[in-house]
Order: C-alpha cells, then structure tokens, then sequence
C-alpha cells in the first residue's frame, strides 16, 4: 500500500508484514476530540443554497433521459454476458 501526496516520495506500507513494532499498543483517543476543530461556518456567504425542495427537478425532462440511458446501456451489457452461446 501506498500513501503519499503527488510531487512527494511515497511512504510503502507492507501489510503482509509483522513486527515487533506493529505489535505494540497504540494511544488511546482522547475523550474530547471535538475540541480542536475548526469553525468554517463563517466562510459561507449562503449563496450556494438549493432553491429546490425535496422531491423537485430543474429539468425532469434531462434526468428521466439519463435514467433511460442508463437502464439501455444495463440491459446492453447483461444480454453481452449471457452463458449461451449460438
């Protein structure tokens, strides 16, 4: 497994391996970890709001096409998988 950021050297985690190391106890998580997080509510200004109520759709029309698509292109790759053969 890998885990890095790009333009970084990757650090390689070998999960198949065990040490003495990876054996020993780990920190318990402290019993407040809320209390260092970072308010961000005051970055929004409110204009990304949805206009839309549950169960509405801009343009029905554009979604009921695409569900339609969908469900060909499913149907096109179950009948492509058939076990028969002619």
């Amino acid at each position: 497994m890998r885990i890095g950021a790009v333009g970084a050297s990757p650090y390689i985690y070998n999960t198949n391996r065990v040490s003495s190391a990876s054996l020993n106890k780990i920190d318990a998580i402290g019993s407040d970890v809320t209390s260092g997080k970072t308010d961000f509510s005051g970055l929004t200004s409110g204009e990304n709001e949805n206009p839309l109520k549950r169960g509405e759709t801009k343009n029905y029309a554009d979604v009921l096409g695409m569900q339609m698509q969908m469900g060909m292109m499913n149907a096109v790759s179950l009948m492509d998988k058939t076990p028969f053969e002619s």
